[in-house]
């Protein structure tokens, strides 16, 4: 048996999990957030127990070696040597990283040539890898791209209509994510419903970030995201797709920056942004139950987009099998699952059951009833498994 420890740095967080491979047995999983603010916290999940901290954690260093105590201190791995492998999700892989690979020297080069396609999020995924190389000196370090799923797209479908030169000169193209989060749809629907049902599959990814992906025997053909997460749904806080004119107008009328219009599209734009309330869409389900018409806006549009482009993926997989809703909004909402399938129910033939809709929350399930043409599917997004396993697997071809 190998321990293999799951990292998702972000710029200000940690997320991880140790799981046992091959069982899977999840030991111990949690997160330390606002690191280098005031009330860095910890929280540490194991055996049925659930620890607090806060500690001023000035920087990932600090809160990587912290980790790493509190992992020995409270028993959950013996030494530093228990720990095989080192998981670590990377944003953006480019062109060049079609699959996971072994953080070589080289690889990493060629990771930091690519910075540049994802600004925010490479650096602090790649902050955690040097951080535990230093820590963990016994353990491979493996990185696991959420782009590398989309990388079997056609080229028609990734290139976009701009002038081919700078494709060719910067890489801009469509590359997708939430690439983990699909592989680990695609294997469940394979468990749950058998391979007759898995040829053409419509996955929708509804959590803050947000993305839909048509994925046909296994294999992407196309998905929402862009060249960065901005492009696609409507998601928390992101605009996802829009006439791109739009920034030179916001830029010109409010005397803003390209960045800080970028920045308004990102972070003060999607539900947030129409709802003017929340980027919860609890919060904001709550608001329009009282009567907010802002919100019961923010909502029709969130659903009208999602359906959409599912009605565009039926027609480029030709036809469908399987609609799937994961992560936080596709497993816990299930108003939100039922207002999307409203929308697109007579087109495709599906039919919900209702009570069971109704009843699933973050569990797996079947929702749609028996007499419906089209599977529908509730799957518990489960990237860090899909980590691991990629880890394990570079982990066996090494012995």
């Amino acid at each position: 048996m190998s321990k293999v420890l799951v990292i998702n740095a972000g710029s200000s967080s940690i997320k991880y999990q140790l799981i046992e491979m091959p069982y899977e047995i999840k030991i111990s999983s949690g997160l330390i957030e606002k690191i280098n603010e005031r009330g860095t916290n910890l929280t540490l999940h194991y055996n049925g127990n659930k620890i607090c901290i806060e500690k001023p954690l000035s920087n990932h260093q600090e809160a990587f070696h912290f980790l790493i105590e509190m992992l020995i201190k409270n028993n959950i791995i013996g030494d530093l040597n228990d720990i095989a492998a080192c998981g670590h999700r990377i944003a953006h892989g480019g062109e060049f990283f079609k699959n996971s690979v072994e953080i070589t020297k080289d690889n990493f080069e060629e990771i930091k040539k690519i910075e540049y396609l994802a600004p925010l999020h490479n650096p602090a995924n790649l902050q955690g890898y040097i951080e535990m190389k230093q820590l963990l000196n016994n353990a491979i370090q493996v990185a696991v791209f959420d782009t590398s799923f989309h990388q079997s797209m056609s080229k028609e479908v990734y290139t976009y209509p701009i002038p081919f030169k700078l494709y060719e000169k910067y890489g801009l193209r469509k590359y997708g994510f939430h690439g983990t989060s699909y592989r680990n749809v695609v294997n469940r629907v394979r468990e749950m419903v058998g391979k007759e049902k898995q040829s053409r599959i419509i996955a929708c990814h509804l959590g803050n970030g947000a993305s839909i992906a048509a994925i046909k025997n296994g294999k992407s053909i196309n998905t929402s995201m862009g060249l960065t997460p901005l492009g696609g749904l409507m998601m928390g806080t992101r605009s996802g797709d829009l006439d791109p004119s739009i920034v030179e107008f916001i830029a010109h009328k409010e005397c803003l920056s390209v960045e800080d219009v970028l920045k308004q599209l990102n972070k003060e734009s999607g539900i947030l942004g129409v709802s003017q309330i929340s980027n919860d869409i609890r919060d904001v389900r709550k608001a329009a139950m009282d009567g907010d018409n802002l919100s019961k806006l923010a909502l029709e549009m969130y659903a009208q987009r999602i359906a959409s482009f599912i009605g565009s993926y039926y027609v480029q997989l030709g036809g469908l099998d399987t609609l799937v809703f994961t992560a936080g909004v596709g497993e816990n909402d299930y108003r939100m699952r039922e207002s999307i399938i409203d929308k697109v129910k007579d087109a495709l033939q599906i039919e919900l059951d209702d009570e069971v809709n109704c009843s699933v929350m973050a569990t797996d399930a079947i929702i749609s009833s028996k007499s419906s043409k089209v599977m529908v599917l509730v799957v518990v997004a489960d990237e860090e498994i899909v980590i691991a396993r990629d880890c394990y697997d570079i982990l066996k071809s090494k012995l």
